[in-house]
């Protein structure tokens, strides 16, 4: 079973519409879309924006589903200069830029319970999706993603993160996937394609630019379902 999660429409219909023998089970407002594609079982699930619905769609997936990985895909906002629109950004680890204790004397962005700051992605994956992208020709960077219930627009809070964290893209979801799957043990990774650089103008050119990059992304996910074996 591979589990994909997006936040938006835009983002999983393209995928959704592929899957044959399609099974909807809806779970506190969240249609999850299970069907084959490719000749392996997958559940696709809209979440909804935020670390709050996907840590709760995630959570959902794992105890239903039991899937063997959980894949975030989606897009985000390029904080690394080299970046460029529809660019892909295959996650090594994640960390959530808004999480913040440092007054109780923690470091930013270390998470209470756990005691960290990042949590990795799943090796296996991440070297499946980098060889998916090649396979395609698609421009690629591994790096690490930050996560927080912001859209960050403007360049001071793009060269925080990056100054705090060293983060290359920025996005809303996918830390918290990463926490989810992490205290459940399940491997998973987190895509993204970029859909605006935060120079202070993303917000006006997201709306034309996020449809094309989801698909960028949604590309990537086929060939890395025709190819993985788990």
């Amino acid at each position: 079973m591979i589990a994909i999660i997006g936040a938006m429409s835009v983002e999983v219909k393209g995928l959704i519409k592929l899957l044959q023998n399609k099974e909807v089970t809806n779970i506190s407002g969240v249609d999850y879309v299970q069907g084959q594609l490719f000749g392996k079982t997958v559940v696709i699930a809209k979440c909804g924006v935020g670390k709050v619905f996907a840590a709760l769609c995630c959570q959902t997936m794992i105890l239903k589903y039991q899937p063997e990985i959980v894949i975030n895909t989606g897009v985000a906002g390029g904080l690394d200069s080299s970046l460029e629109i529809n660019d892909m950004v295959i996650a090594d680890n994640l960390v959530q830029h808004d999480l913040d204790t440092s007054l109780l004397g923690d470091v930013v962005g270390t998470i209470i319970g756990l005691g960290r700051v990042n949590i990795p992605c799943s090796k296996k994956l991440i070297k499946a999706f980098k060889q998916a992208a090649e396979n395609l020709g698609f421009p690629y960077r591994v790096g690490k993603i930050a996560s927080g219930d912001q859209f960050i627009g403007s360049v001071d809070k793009a060269q925080n993160i990056v100054k705090k964290f060293g983060a290359m893209a920025c996005e809303m979801e996918g830390a918290a996937i990463a926490q989810v799957c992490y205290v459940n043990k399940t491997d998973f990774i987190v895509i993204r394609s970029i859909s605006d650089i935060t120079d202070g103008k993303s917000h006006k050119n997201f709306i034309f630019t996020a449809e094309k990059a989801a698909k960028q992304a949604i590309g990537l996910l086929q060939e890395f379902i025709k190819n993985y074996e788990n």
